[in-house]
């Protein structure tokens, strides 16, 4: 099975960094490796402030981290990649050739993408924030992670 999830997002600066945050809070298995990576990323840029302010309001620590461009080379079969919507998950396969990639929602056996809240206000974000979050409760029990 897996032991390693790669959350990629386009710029990773918002949508995938939330989910490496919020499924490491809720992970009681630290020996699972979570990172968060983004398909262009021309330089490092630091993650959304929104975001930041939002995990720690809720109790959430994260490091003030910059972006990080997708490398396939951190793959290998114990690796599962999820996307935040379908057009991430099409070019990760066809540019990279990755197998074992689904969108957050596909991966739970929900529809539609997530909700990218950029260019909202808080209440957008926290929205999206309740929605990922039930979404990696749901990621976490079918991985079988404690």
């Amino acid at each position: 099975m897996y032991d390693k999830v790669i959350f990629v997002c386009k710029e990773n600066v918002s949508l995938s960094p939330m989910a490496e945050w919020i499924m490491k809070s809720i992970l009681m298995d630290k020996s699972k490796k979570i990172c968060s990576r983004g398909l262009v990323v021309l330089f490092p840029e630091p993650y959304n402030k929104k975001v930041l302010d939002l995990l720690m309001l809720h109790g959430i620590p994260c490091e003030e981290k910059v972006s990080e461009e997708f490398d396939p080379a951190e793959v290998d079969e114990r690796t599962i990649i999820i996307t935040m919507n379908f057009t991430e998950k099409v070019k990760l396969v066809e540019d990279f050739g990755v197998e074992q990639v689904y969108t957050l929602t596909e991966f739970v056996d929900e529809e539609d993408d997530v909700t990218d809240p950029y260019g909202g206000d808080e209440e957008a974000y926290e929205a999206c924030y309740v929605e990922m979050k039930a979404l990696l409760y749901k990621a976490k029990r079918k991985l079988n992670w404690r």
